[in-house]
């Protein structure tokens, strides 16, 4: 349609949506664990502010790394049930 997306661009297409089971996250716990961590490790720092609940620039990265995998693995789960799910 020269060059424009279609106005519905999912009409007559199968769409499969999985709910997988919820994330939890224990945030006091993981931020204990992102200040003990941080406090090991170096990371480069380029200023993030400190947040009230006292986490500095190497805790707050290590926790996102944290929380970040986390979730890619839940993603993973699903991706790995909905391709096994679509085969049968």
């Amino acid at each position: 349609m020269f060059g424009r997306r279609p106005p519905l661009p999912l009409c007559n297409k199968k769409i499969n949506i999985i709910i997988g089971d919820p994330i939890e996250f224990d945030l006091p716990a993981m931020s204990e664990m992102a200040i003990v961590q941080s406090q090991n490790d170096s990371f480069p720092t380029i200023g993030w502010p400190r947040t009230s609940d006292g986490l500095d620039e190497a805790a707050q990265r290590y926790l996102y790394t944290t929380l970040s995998e986390k979730i890619r693995v839940a993603m993973e789960k699903l991706r790995c049930y909905g391709k096994s799910f679509l085969k049968s």
